[in-house]
């Protein structure tokens, strides 16, 4: 067995000739190969739901079967690998028995139902160059995945570490993002394959769930949290730029705020020198998406031709912004801090985030649910900027619950809280929302303003579910607290 220490980068269009002539690259002696790769896995995909790939590859001078972890494949990350020297392109089950970890069934069993479901056809330039006191991998990827009846090109990245400091990795990659258009990768060959045959590529997608258990530290929880908000964020980016499609901007927007809050939540263990500056990078971002969201939800309102003609058009400038921002170099350079920060930052080694998370976790859910309870029966008394504030609190409690799903038992108590906190955020975010119409109407014609009765009903209908709310109680309390 072996461990990867590699970062991934995206590149948006043919960026051939910016690549071959980069510093970083240029000195450099790059060797190409054709590279084939057959994938594996059973008709219900019982490794990729259990984070493993396998693969078949040929390279010209022989064959070789490996398999990877693929848990975590976004940014700079670490995992396992085992790889076996194989005389033919076709699998070697047996060859699953010498793993010394659990696999999704016994390996004889797995073995026999195994079957090709990915393709790759791969030109790949690899380069060695020196990055500080470390010798890197570069391997630059351009091809085509094919799945079933569908087929996709892609270009990519990768930074590999062969001796150093992984901090080197991180800097490499950097370096070359400063220059050349691309992406944060987050999606490992086998995954997007699989994502192009599902047709995942093409729909907005949501959040994933997050498996926060017990035996993790404060620094795996947060990391875990964190990577799965990069991963999320980028599924949908991507669908932004190429279609403007206004689910996939909600859920781009959905991942900022679950890291932002993740931040809050986390920040008495991760707070360094780091800390400030990304947390207000992150702010920039998510502030950039705000008007695009706002008017997309306007949209959805019953108002006349004329003025519905003048919203698209805003919409359209708003979205010009939006996808002006993802693709600036202060973007990806973010992703690309924040992913790193995530896996190595000095945050990692202080005495509070290598404390067990459950402690952790009660003592500021609490602290949260500190400052909502209190708003019970007092709804009807908040000014706008009020709720609002109340609203962004119900949203952080709503995204700790669901970060800390597996952290606590007690399931009864806790599907009646998660419903409740779901029905409260969602009536505030439609009084939210009518605000925000009140706001835009009038800049963008004379059009109907929103009416007193439904914004009555929502009220109504929050003071409702914060009632619900208190009953069910925190369910991560103990039953003596």
């Amino acid at each position: 067995m072996s461990k990867e220490i590699e970062l991934k980068l995206d590149l948006a269009g043919d960026q051939s000739a910016l690549i071959r002539s980069d510093p970083l690259l240029a000195t450099a002696e790059g060797r190409a190969a054709l590279q084939t790769s057959i994938y594996y896995d059973t008709p219900k995909k019982l490794l990729a739901k259990n984070g493993f790939s396998l693969r078949v590859r040929s390279d010209g001078s022989g064959f070789v079967q490996t398999l990877k972890r693929t848990a975590a494949s976004d940014g700079l990350f670490t995992r396992d690998e085992w790889e076996w020297d194989v005389p033919t392109d076709e699998l070697q089950p047996g060859k699953l028995a010498e793993v010394p970890v659990e696999l999704p069934v016994a390996a004889e069993k797995l073995g026999r139902k195994l079957r090709p479901v990915l393709r790759s056809q791969v030109e790949r330039t690899t380069w060695r160059v020196r990055q500080g006191s470390s010798e890197l991998q570069v391997d630059w990827d351009v091809g085509r995945l094919s799945a079933d009846e569908r087929s996709l090109d892609f270009s990519e990245i990768e930074f590999e570490l062969l001796g150093g400091e992984t901090a080197d990795v991180v800097a490499a990659a950097r370096t070359l993002a400063e220059r050349v258009p691309t992406r944060l990768g987050v999606l490992s060959k086998a995954e997007r394959g699989a994502a192009l045959a599902d047709g995942a590529l093409d729909r907005a997608a949501k959040a994933a769930p997050v498996s926060i258990i017990p035996a993790m530290s404060i620094a795996e929880a947060f990391a875990s949290v964190a990577h799965a908000c990069l991963k999320h964020y980028r599924l949908n980016e991507e669908l932004v730029v190429r279609s403007r499609a206004p689910d996939a901007l909600h859920q781009s927007r959905v991942a900022l705020r679950r890291l932002r809050a993740a931040f809050s939540f986390f920040r008495p263990a991760i707070a360094d020198e780091q800390y400030p500056r990304l947390r207000e990078e992150l702010r920039w971002f998510t502030a950039q998406l705000g008007d695009a969201r706002n008017l997309d939800v306007y949209l959805q309102r019953e108002i006349g031709d004329e003025e519905r003609q003048t919203t698209a058009r805003r919409r359209e400038e708003a979205y010009d912004l939006v996808v002006g921002a993802m693709e600036r170099a202060r973007l990806r350079l973010l992703l690309i801090d924040l992913s790193a920060w995530t896996a190595i930052g000095p945050w990692r080694t202080g005495e509070a985030a290598t404390r067990p998370i459950r402690g952790f976790a009660r003592k500021r859910l609490n602290k949260l649910w500190g400052t909502i309870a209190p708003f019970r029966g007092m709804l009807a008394q908040l000014d706008e900027e009020s709720r609002h504030r109340l609203r962004i609190q119900v949203k952080k409690l709503r995204y700790a619950t669901e970060f800390f799903n597996d952290l606590f038992e007690r399931p009864k108590r806790k599907k009646r809280f998660v419903a409740a906190v779901e029905e409260l955020q969602e009536s505030l975010g439609k009084l939210n929302d009518l605000a925000t119409a009140r706001m835009l109407a009038p800049t963008i014609s004379a059009g109907e303003m929103p009416q007193a009765g439904e914004e009555a009903e929502h009220l109504a209908a929050s003071e409702t579910f914060l009632d619900q709310l208190c009953e069910a109680g925190p369910f991560w309390q103990s039953v003596k607290a």
